[in-house]
């Protein structure tokens, strides 16, 4: 009989997780533990592509940086509230990874993640200079307004606590949609297209039309975090559309460990944290960062989360009884 603690999308594990990131800025300080809660939401959206799907994708930024952008124009230009903007800027992400995996999802592998690079740098380049009178080019978009919310009491976006809980908010809504996602028809059957496609095709599912689908709900979530970084800083960073930024959610997302459902937000909470320390003591805080993160997939080689439950389950597996001759 399996053991209900043992089940990954568990709401006993929903529920840990949030009892363990909520107090974070008891801890940490409240900007790094605002940024956790909005990298993991994008960590879990990236995850669900190559962890859950099989599908590698190195244009992830697209989604993210698409988020910010569109969330940051309807806060500064249409002067929409901070849950319109959200909804835009998430939908419109969406979208966008729709249509590519549409167009480009039949494509296996290394082929398919340097068309979706190709795509994340065109927009780049896109927001650079054929489009900074509306993007701010290289300086990124700024004066972007933090508004005060009732919802149900009011929130100063501009003070950190403020900030914080409303994000705390949006990753708990992430978190249960993700789960909902992982345990429903289409989420069981990605474990099998990423492991065997071609036998899911041959037992009559639709393989591409499942990887399109995991793409839009991955777009989704990233274009949801997106939207809350705009939201958080006041301004949209360029870098939000460079390939560095895909890099980095894919370290981050392997620190934790794929085909996990906690892995990546353990990813981005070691990640960011090792980066905070470091970058305390020096300047060149990647090198320090680089060396540690390859000792740990030493280490951690199914990623921290994912070491550690294989670990727990032989622990507390039951002994085969030896056979009686």
């Amino acid at each position: 009989m399996e053991d209900k603690l043992e089940n990954p999308y568990s709401l006993k594990i929903v529920w840990a997780i949030l009892l363990v990131l909520a107090p974070m800025p008891l801890v940490l300080s409240t900007p790094l533990a605002t940024e956790i809660l909005i990298y993991a939401i994008f960590a879990m959206g990236f995850n669900l592509a190559l962890g859950h799907t099989g599908i590698l994708s190195f244009g992830h930024a697209a989604y993210f940086g698409l988020g910010c952008y569109i969330t940051g124009m309807a806060l500064r230009y249409l002067e929409l509230g901070v849950f319109p903007a959200l909804l835009l800027g998430t939908v419109a992400a969406g979208l966008a990874a729709l249509a590519l995996a549409a167009l480009a999802v039949k494509r296996q592998g290394v082929y398919f993640a340097m068309i979706s690079l190709a795509f994340s740098q065109m927009l780049y380049f896109l927001a650079l200079s054929p489009l900074k009178g509306l993007t701010g080019g290289e300086d990124g978009l700024k004066f972007i307004p933090k508004l005060a919310i009732e919802f149900p009491v009011t929130l100063d976006l501009s003070r950190p606590w403020s900030a914080y809980w409303f994000t705390l908010l949006f990753f708990a809504l992430a978190l249960f949609a993700m789960r909902q996602v992982l345990n429903s028809p289409m989420g069981r059957l990605l474990p099998a297209v990423r492991e065997n496609e071609a036998r899911v095709k041959s037992l009559g599912f639709p393989s591409h039309a499942l990887k399109i689908m995991s793409m839009a709900i991955s777009g989704l979530f990233c274009g949801l975090a997106g939207g809350l970084l705009t939201v958080y800083l006041g301004y949209v960073p360029l870098s939000t559309l460079h390939w560095f930024t895909s890099g980095s959610i894919m370290m981050m997302t392997i620190l934790g460990g794929m085909q996990s459902f906690s892995g990546p937000i353990v990813g981005v909470l070691v990640f960011l944290c090792l980066q905070d320390v470091t970058g305390n003591f020096t300047e060149r805080w990647e090198l320090f960062s680089g060396t540690l993160f390859m000792a740990l997939i030493l280490l951690f080689p199914q990623g921290v989360a994912g070491t550690i439950r294989q670990r727990f389950q032989h622990r507390t597996a039951p002994a085969i009884p030896e056979r009686q001759a």
